[in-house]
């Protein structure tokens, strides 16, 4: 009887036993689970931090080569060299220089359409939001320097096999600069047979040419801020000229 006694209380410590090393395996399974889960994600999101940051760098000195030498003379083993940056992990980003110029060029006009857009003044006169307007891309320019030689390069010296590319890039930008000309010409009477997207669109192909006609200039010995500055003061010229003609009034000083 003791014996059976004994015998049943052993059985039962031992399926205890059990069922408590059953018990911590399994709670020992969901905490390495856990652990293991957060390891995991904190490895990742540290990669692809490294990641983000890895490709800003890049960017960053791509933006500074690429502004201050334009496409055509603009080297990614400068880059290399100048920036501590290895030729692979550039290639590990990005596919070629090509892309990088791209990418430059979307971020400069992106930052730039959005700036004019927040900066909007919808104050006074239709000649004084224009002048206001083209203050504000000059602002733009100054405070962006970088951004200002990749405008140049893009706008008036753009590599031709990107030129498709390109001009997508700055599709917003060349978007706002046509809505506000449009907007300020509904303002205005138009003479018969006129309307405000067509004067928009054909003011739009005589920049296209007077953008040539800068191309043409644009390795002299002028400085880019110059020559930015310069296209500007025209562009805002020729507005004025087409809104109100050349021929000034008889009482005009």
């Amino acid at each position: 009887m003791y014996l059976h006694k004994a015998v049943f209380f052993h059985n039962n410590m031992y399926t205890a036993y059990i069922k408590i090393l059953t018990m911590w395996s399994v709670y020992g399974i969901i905490i390495l689970s856990t652990a293991w889960s957060v390891f995991v994600k904190e490895a990742i999101m540290k990669r692809e931090e490294k990641n983000i940051l890895s490709k800003r760098r890049i960017l960053d000195a791509a933006m500074e080569e690429f502004s201050q030498k334009g496409y055509d003379s603009a080297s990614l083993n400068t880059v290399c060299a100048e920036k501590g940056i290895s030729k692979g992990i550039i290639y590990h980003y990005f596919k070629d220089k090509d892309e990088l110029y791209l990418l430059c060029v979307k971020e400069c006009f992106d930052k730039a359409t959005q700036y004019l857009k927040d900066t909007e003044n919808t104050d006074g006169s239709s000649e004084e939001k224009l002048k206001k307007y083209f203050d504000a891309r000059l602002r733009f320019f100054a405070d962006n320097p970088l951004c200002l030689g990749i405008f140049a390069d893009a706008a008036l010296n753009p590599p031709s096999h990107l030129s498709e590319k390109i001009a997508q890039c700055r599709k917003g930008f060349d978007e706002l600069n046509i809505s506000v000309l449009t907007r300020l010409l509904s303002n205005k009477p138009l003479r018969k047979g006129l309307s405000a997207d067509t004067i928009a669109e054909d003011f739009r192909m005589y920049m296209d040419f007077f953008n040539m006609r800068f191309k043409l200039a644009f390795n002299s010995a002028q400085s880019k801020e110059d020559l930015i500055k310069e296209h500007e003061e025209r562009c805002r010229r020729q507005i004025d000229i087409m809104l109100h003609g050349v021929f000034g009034c008889e009482n005009e000083k």
